[in-house]
Order: structure tokens, then C-alpha cells, then sequence
């Protein structure tokens, strides 16, 4: 999978809305993402789990604990996640259940907005070309990148604290906590896809 496209709206720290276009980095698919202690550099990771999944990388907040604190009920709270897989695209879009302002009456009244997720296949361009489903995203996704929630999170988001003891360790520790930390299981899984995907090249 190749990240494309992020956008959020007032998701996390993020108040307004956000576009982070990883289609700039080109050919490079190596990148780091950095900067200072309360950036925000965990809610990138975990928009893109929440498009995903519909539930954050770390499974202590969920999409809803998530929606910022720095706005109104005019400003809906949603993610919007473009990536590809080979030569095909795809855009998730999800929002998590929320109040926001009525468009008529009272508006001093929020009303409650239902959770709503869509997956879609797009072109080049970022046009959506079909709709694939708003039901069983989550599991139309881990279908399509041949892993589930708990194997994403150990195959991409390595947790800090952990990270943090890698570096510290020594050669043997260093050994354990990267078997506690990843499981044969999921490297299993992403090999196969990855050999899937090869296989369907060559074909």
C-alpha cells in the first residue's frame, strides 16, 4: 500500500482542514514524519487507521474521542484517505458520529450526525470511478490489503514507547523486543501479499 492523499477536518489538534499529499515524495517511499513532542504527528497515523479500520492506531481512542476540541458544531470532523495498490487507487472517506449544527431551525442545538464511511476505487486523477461499499468497509479493506487492524498496527506503526526501548537496548534485548513487538503471523500475511501482487505483474 501507498499512501497518496491524507485530508483531515477537525480531527485531533488539526482545527481546520488538512491536506498532506504524499504523492509529492515521487519515486522515494521511504519518508519520515517529524517534529516536536505534541505536533501531531501521531494523528496522521491515526487518521489514516481510523480511514482504514475505524479505529485508531494506538486502541485507546476511538474516532469520536478524536474530534477536536478546538472547533464548533459547524465544522464536521471526517477523514479522507487516498492510496494505491500497484497500479489501482482507491479513497476512503469516514466520519465518526458527532453533533454538529442544524441547517434549520435552532441552530444553537446541535443535532447528532450518524458515523458514515464510503470506499471507493478512483483514476490517477483522484476521480472516483466506483463506488465499492459503505458497508463492511473495514472488512472490504483488510480483504484488499490482505491484513486486518492488529497486523497493520504491527506492521506499520510501531509504538513509540517500544521504539524508544529499541534504540536504548542492546543487541540481545534489542532481539526480544522486536519479537514481542511484531509477530511472525502478520510478516506472513503482508509476504503473501506482496508475492500476490508480484505474481498478478508478471501474469
Amino acid at each position: 500500500m501507498r499512501p497518496e492523499r491524507l485530508r483531515i477536518s477537525a480531527f485531533g489538534p488539526y482545527a481546520g482542514q488538512e491536506d498532506l499529499d504524499f504523492s509529492a515524495l515521487g519515486n522515494h517511499t521511504l519518508f519520515l514524519i517529524c517534529g516536536p513532542t505534541g505536533a501531531g504527528k501521531s494523528t496522521i497515523l491515526d487518521a489514516m487507521c481510523y480511514a482504514l479500520y475505524g479505529k485508531t492506531s494506538g486502541a485507546v481512542r476511538s474516532g469520536e474521542d478524536l474530534r477536536s476540541n478546538y472547533v464548533g458544531y459547524d465544522r464536521k470532523t471526517y477523514v479522507e484517505f487516498d492510496f494505491a495498490i500497484g497500479d489501482r487507487h482507491y479513497r476512503i472517506y469516514r466520519s465518526p458520529t458527532q453533533l454538529l449544527e442544524r441547517q434549520k431551525g435552532d441552530r444553537s442545538r446541535p443535532v447528532e450526525h450518524k458515523g458514515k464511511a464510503d470506499f471507493y476505487e478512483i483514476d490517477e486523477e483522484g476521480r472516483e470511478k466506483a463506488h465499492i461499499t459503505s458497508k463492511g468497509v473495514d472488512s472490504a479493506v483488510e480483504e484488499l490489503l490482505g491484513v486486518g487492524l492488529e497486523q497493520f498496527r504491527q506492521i506499520i506503526l510501531l509504538p513509540q514507547g517500544d521504539f524508544r526501548k529499541l534504540l536504548l537496548a542492546d543487541s540481545s534485548d534489542r532481539q526480544k523486543i522486536m519479537e514481542q513487538t511484531f509477530s511472525k503471523q502478520a510478516f506472513t500475511l503482508l509476504l503473501k501479499k506482496e508475492l500476490q501482487e508480484e505474481t498478478q505483474k508478471t501474469e
